[in-house]
């Protein structure tokens, strides 16, 4: 069960506020940021978003 309070929305950030702070939040250079959301629509992410979306850049095969 979640801990988070019913009706609480999260905050959301720019794609630029994540590349800025790529090395803080994820210890990733903003390249690798830029890569991770290069095909989301979304400008505005949370960081449990972003952060899943740097994980999923990060293990994908390369061809």
């Amino acid at each position: 069960m979640a801990n988070k309070k019913a009706g609480v929305a999260e905050a959301r950030y720019n794609r630029d506020d994540y590349m800025q702070n790529a090395q803080a939040l994820f210890q990733v250079n903003p390249e690798i940021v830029a890569g991770a959301f290069h095909q989301v629509e979304n400008d505005q992410l949370t960081i449990d978003d972003a952060k899943r979306l740097v994980d999923q850049f990060l293990k994908r095969k390369v061809l």
